[in-house]
């Protein structure tokens, strides 16, 4: 458009007004009443027009309201759309689904293709994406994804463009199936990478994948210099000290597989957890430790660790495991651990012997502890909270076990005795107990095992039992019986600061039996503060006043039907940070971005 064609101001320049008024313009027949003019427009002539009306069109998107966000609030704001794809084994990462706001207007575009941080996530499964994204990240950090299912080629062709670039590489996904060749050596396609030091990596992963091969030792990648590394996850692969850098390592991940789990010595741990000081969270799943040896007697300090896991190991190797740790207050555990029987009528349940622990160790000092059993497991579950952590154990039977001793309900009693042995509940205020349980009678639960449990707790002030089974076997009487009995040594009531007493599920414990147990607790100078009993024969009424529970009311304060469960804490869960997204901007700029991303 020529200043001839229409109005300009005085200095010959286009102005906003004559731009707004359509009336007024005084392009060739354009106010005219007859045909458009027989002039011969050259194609030069279109092509500028065309260049005008895009300029003139970015000039109105430039007024509207979103275009004033300043381009670092922006860059945040696409960060959202790209974090909503940044997990690996998405299918969306890498292809940059979200890349449609490049074509909402030209500063968004000219933001988001300048942006570097905006095009560092690289698959293999898109590699023409991953091509072309490995220049435009600039020098920002890289993710590169090998899928486990990409071809040769597209893996060539991402490693090559990759590697020049190894040096920004700062997570990494890598199934085993590429990590090792059919001779046993790293695939020949991943020496480009793998043959230089990676100085920024910070994860490593390699994912569960199915694929029926043996587990391999960590062959030595990056040549083994990643002194970043802060999160390890690996499947079917043994960690090894020559194989990368463990210095700042915080994450320690990894596993086997259920029919060939890894098999490591308790030395060789040492060793890793020795090399990484800074561990906050160790887990492993489907590894055989086999002891240490004999002439190493060492323990570790993990001044920093903060979850430990251990999975399908027998229980006496994981309570050596963690004798050989020095834990900080705050460290949770999760144990998963076979019953492992060393005497008659005794188990090892995954904990050192208190007397082999400090008293200031963090198994010791419980404050409340929850044991439920569950038949159809073959299981008995345990979860505890002391002054400064919590942790949780899960005792299986192993097949042998079950063909040498019978099933769990058979050797309940017995476990349970066990489970007593192994803590200090000089401190406890809270106990619990649960029997899940289908056609299967729990038995062993004596009244003298209660009276040993119940002299064990001279500070408990709570008492829950929950029963879910179709058999009577006296559980609860016992459990009265015990209450109701006097120490020998000092002839006192047994727990003489229980207040709270809950009971629900049981057929046998009635309403008689508990005020006889509560006039005996009352006139020795222990009353009751609260009972609460949902049992079956008052499953249809909801006020206590319609039942004879009122009666007890002579010794205890409050009586109700209500079923009371102990208040346990969250029990924090292993999630393994792979961190292949940016973090997250604030809510509110999260639902501005998905608002204008559907405009």
């Amino acid at each position: 458009m020529s200043g001839a064609a229409m109005d300009v101001d005085s200095e010959g320049q286009l102005t906003l007004s004559a731009l707004l008024h359509p009336k007024e313009w005084k392009l060739p027949g354009w106010n005219d009443s007859n045909f458009p003019p027989q002039a011969k427009h050259s194609n030069e002539t279109l092509a500028q027009l065309d260049h005008s009306l895009a300029l003139l069109s970015r000039y109105r998107n430039s007024l509207r309201p979103h275009n004033r966000l300043t381009p670092d609030i922006l860059v945040i704001i696409f960060q959202v759309l790209a974090d909503e794809h940044s997990w690996p084994t998405d299918s969306g990462f890498g292809a940059y689904p979200w890349k449609g706001i490049a074509q909402v207007c030209h500063f968004w575009r000219e933001v988001a293709l300048s942006s570097a941080i905006l095009w560092t996530q690289l698959s293999t499964r898109h590699s023409t994406a991953a091509l072309a994204c490995v220049e435009r990240s600039g020098e920002a950090p890289l993710s590169l994804v090998i899928h486990e299912n990409s071809s040769n080629e597209k893996v060539s062709s991402v490693l090559k463009a990759v590697a020049p670039h190894i040096n920004r590489l700062q997570r990494f996904f890598l199934p085993i199936n590429w990590l090792k060749a059919t001779d046993g050596n790293i695939h020949h396609l991943l020496q480009p990478i793998l043959s230089s030091p990676a100085p920024m990596l910070e994860t490593l992963v390699t994912p569960k994948i199915r694929d029926d091969s043996p587990w391999i030792p960590l062959p030595t990648l990056f040549t083994g210099h990643t002194p970043n590394l802060t999160h390890l996850d690996i499947c079917f692969l043994r960690p090894e000290l020559r194989s990368l850098s463990f210095g700042r390592l915080k994450t320690l991940s990894f596993r086997g597989r259920k029919r060939a789990p890894i098999t490591m010595s308790v030395s060789a741990l040492l060793d890793l957890l020795e090399a990484s000081p800074n561990l906050e969270v160790l887990k492993t799943v489907k590894v055989t430790f086999s002891p240490a040896d004999e002439d190493d007697t060492r323990k570790v300090t993990l001044d920093c660790l903060k979850l430990l896991e251990i999975g399908r190991e027998k229980a006496s190797v994981v309570a050596e495991i963690l004798n050989r740790i020095i834990f900080p207050n705050s460290t949770s555990f999760h144990l998963n651990v076979w019953l492992d029987r060393y005497e008659d009528n005794k188990f090892y349940i995954g904990v050192p012997s208190m007397e082999l622990l400090n008293l200031d160790h963090t198994l010791r000092d419980i404050k409340k502890m929850q044991i439920n059993y569950l038949n159809g497991y073959e299981a008995v579950e345990i979860l505890a909270v002391t002054s400064n952590t919590s942790f949780s154990i899960n005792g299986h039977l192993e097949s042998t076990t079950v063909t040498n001793l019978g099933d769990m309900d058979a050797i309940a009693g017995t476990v349970f005795k066990s489970l007593m042995r192994s803590f200090d509940f000089e401190h406890l205020e809270e106990f619990g107990i649960t029997e899940y349980r289908n056609n299967a009678r729990w038995t062993g639960f004596t009244t003298q095992i209660w009276t040993q449990t119940f002299r064990s707790m001279p500070n408990l002030k709570a008492l829950y039992v929950c029963l879910d089974g179709c058999y009577d076997e006296g559980f609860s009487r016992a459990i009265l019986s015990a209450l109701s009995s006097r120490d020998e040594k000092n002839g006192r009531l047994l727990c003489p600061s229980l207040e709270s007493l809950s009971v629900s599920g049981d057929k046998t414990w009635s309403s008689l039996q508990c005020y006889n147990m509560a006039e005996q607790r009352s006139n020795g100078g222990y009353p009751l503060k609260r009972v609460s009993m949902r049992l079956s024969h008052y499953a249809s009424f909801s006020d206590p006043s319609d039942t004879d529970l009122p009666l007890l009311r002579r010794y205890v304060e409050t009586v109700d039907l209500e079923a009371r469960e102990m208040s346990l804490p969250e029990f924090p869960e292993i999630v393994i940070i792979i961190q292949f997204c940016s973090n997250s901007p604030p809510p509110l700029l999260v639902l501005f971005t998905k608002l204008y991303y559907i405009l």
